[in-house]
């Protein structure tokens, strides 16, 4: 989905009220008119901007939790210094980590490969 301006959004959900009988088709078409250099919503879009409006009486999306996409950080931000923290420290795999694990499991291959992974990437 492409991101709609604020204005554009409530347009959306008004266009798709004002219609006697909401009809998706009918709120494309009257989108088009009314945007006309932009893309048209999917349905899904549509009817998740009514029910966000209608729950919780804005067509913001709701904030998101859970782990936060680091590729997107990392172009982002530059730099993991400069991302901000989530709260649980987390371990990047580089070149030195994959070494020393390598070398544990060649020194002692009973030894459990998760547990020399917890062991010197933390």
């Amino acid at each position: 989905m492409d991101k709609y301006t604020p204005q554009e959004r409530a347009g959306i959900v008004t266009i798709f009220i004002e219609n006697n009988r909401p009809s998706i088709i009918a709120t494309q078409r009257k989108f088009r008119q009314k945007y006309p250099n932009r893309p048209v919503p999917h349905k899904k879009t549509i009817y998740r901007l009514h029910l966000n409006f209608r729950q919780y009486g804005t067509t913001a999306d709701r904030p998101r939790s859970g782990r936060q996409r680091t590729s997107r950080n990392a172009r982002q931000y530059g730099t993991t210094a400069d991302r901000p923290r989530s709260g649980r420290q987390r371990t990047s795999r580089n070149a030195e980590n994959v070494a020393l694990v390598r070398d544990s499991v060649v020194e002692s291959p009973e030894t459990e490969t998760w547990f020399s992974v917890t062991h010197f990437c933390t």
